[in-house]
């Protein structure tokens, strides 16, 4: 592998191409006893154990086929990714089960708090360019990441990427890093590991210069600030515009059920499902 330092190699203008990560070796068979095994609990507590020693000299970047995408996976600084991995029949078994289910060809998809692009990626499943497929995510370091999923999938026709976070007025707001878990960076709590400023926009201005006149579902995880986003959201839209299904990570001070939805369950991700009655 290059001795270039890793941190870099998003940021410089020879990107690597894709398999240029693979696993190999004993990591490569590691990985793939992991692939295998039956969804329980005993199971997970095995694919924990793999994890710890497939990534015991700290790998930095896997390419790794997952659910049939070609991925760019970080596992040292996401903890998504370390569950994408490893722990494939573990890892939002509930949300991709019930996208499956419920996506059409012309489904719209907001996805707040894109990551590295999974759910994104998952929809292209479903949706197609009868639909649409809107994400939103503000950190520069997982927009790349983001960028770089849809590039090697060729999905730049089908997932519109918007650079931003969804907030309640539109402004900068400092964004709080977590160097061990980027996926968890927030606006409204603080890890004492570093900032970067990133510009917010409410939910209902975006969609409405889009011309989204229906979603079908939302998935919203953004560490504690779904309030932020969502409250004004409900406030202004028109109900027509009320997310039919809802994945939701924190929904403390919104009253989903008062506007019309019913709760379905919470999942091992801690995601709650919501359903518009």
């Amino acid at each position: 592998m290059s001795k270039r330092r890793v941190k870099d190699v998003l940021d410089s203008k020879d990107v690597e191409a894709y398999g240029f990560y693979k696993l190999r070796g004993i990591n490569k068979v590691l990985f793939e006893l992991a692939q295998i095994l039956p969804k329980n609990i005993i199971s997970f507590k095995i694919a924990l154990i793999l994890r710890k020693i497939t990534l015991r000299n700290r790998i930095k970047i896997i390419d790794q086929t997952q659910f049939d995408l070609k991925l760019r996976l970080f596992p040292m600084d996401n903890l998504g990714d370390r569950f994408l991995l490893f722990m494939p029949n573990f890892f939002e078994y509930d949300e991709f089960l019930l996208m499956s289910q419920c996506l059409k060809e012309d489904s719209i998809f907001i996805d707040i708090g894109g990551n590295m692009g999974i759910y994104s990626l998952i929809s292209t499943k479903y949706i197609n360019k009868t639909g649409r497929i809107l994400s939103f995510e503000p950190n520069p370091k997982m927009i790349e990441r983001f960028k770089f999923n849809i590039k090697i999938n060729e999905f730049d026709q089908l997932i519109e990427l918007n650079e931003i976070g969804i907030a309640h007025k539109e402004m900068t707001f400092s964004l709080a890093l977590s160097k061990k878990n980027l996926g968890g960076a927030s606006i409204v709590k603080s890890f004492g590991e570093g900032n970067v400023m990133v510009k917010c926009r409410p939910l209902l201005d975006v969609l409405k210069e889009n011309e989204i006149t229906k979603i079908d579902l939302l998935k919203i995880d953004i560490e504690e600030a779904e309030p932020l986003a969502l409250n004004p959201f409900f406030q202004k839209a028109p109900r027509a515009l009320f997310p039919k299904i809802i994945f939701i990570e924190s929904e403390e001070n919104i009253d989903l059920i008062k506007l019309g939805y019913k709760f379905i369950k919470r999942t091992r991700a801690q995601n709650s499902i919501y359903v518009l009655d």
